[in-house]
């Protein structure tokens, strides 16, 4: 009886470990977490972004945050270990289109990313071409329009706290500067 009661014990702890193999390679893959999220920053504006377009001389814009406001998808690479999120097309929630139909009137549109940076210990909202002064060594490879509080979790769903944002200084309002909203692997968000 012993070695039958054995025998139970083993295939018991083959079952579990089985188990949390399975379930840690999925989420390693990141199937357990949020496939997209919904941004929507509040009124804050930039009076002297700096941006430089490929091609073009640097200009000073006035940058309105809410124009990055909508659906930002997992594009399926990771930026330190963590997903990256990408601004998605505002009218139906694709992505944008990597060609324009005139190159010459037309400027493909460049999405932002939404990303953690390891650097600097939190998670950050940024875009291709904006920057925060004409410096070459604009925060290396972390540069931040906004950012969370410091972290370390792996799921954005996670972070705590009050976001910064870049406006020419470091700003902090009282009220909420950032909201997130999650969708899951099993729900698409609707355009209708």
């Amino acid at each position: 009886i012993s070695l039958f009661l054995k025998a139970i014990y083993f295939m018991n702890l083959i079952g579990l470990l089985c188990g949390q193999i399975y379930v840690s390679r999925k989420q390693s893959r990141g199937d357990y977490q949020c496939k997209s999220i919904t941004v929507i920053i509040k009124d804050e504006v930039w009076e002297e972004s700096v941006v430089k377009v490929p091609g073009k001389d640097v200009e000073k814009m006035v940058l309105l945050y809410p124009y990055f406001n909508g659906h930002y998808n997992q594009d399926g690479s990771s930026h330190d270990g963590r997903p990256v999120y990408v601004e998605q097309n505002k009218f139906d929630g694709t992505e944008f289109s990597t060609t324009s139909p005139d190159p010459v009137h037309i400027r493909v549109k460049v999405p932002a990313r939404i990303k953690y940076c390891k650097s600097i210990r939190a998670w950050v909202f940024t875009h291709e071409y904006i920057r925060k002064s004409n410096s070459t060594r604009d925060d290396s490879d972390c540069p931040w329009l906004l950012r969370s509080e410091e972290t370390d979790v792996f799921d954005i769903e996670e972070v705590q706290g009050p976001w910064q944002i870049w406006a020419g200084v470091i700003g902090r309002t009282d009220g909420c500067i950032l909201s997130l909203f999650f969708g899951y692997p099993d729900v698409s968000p609707s355009f209708s």
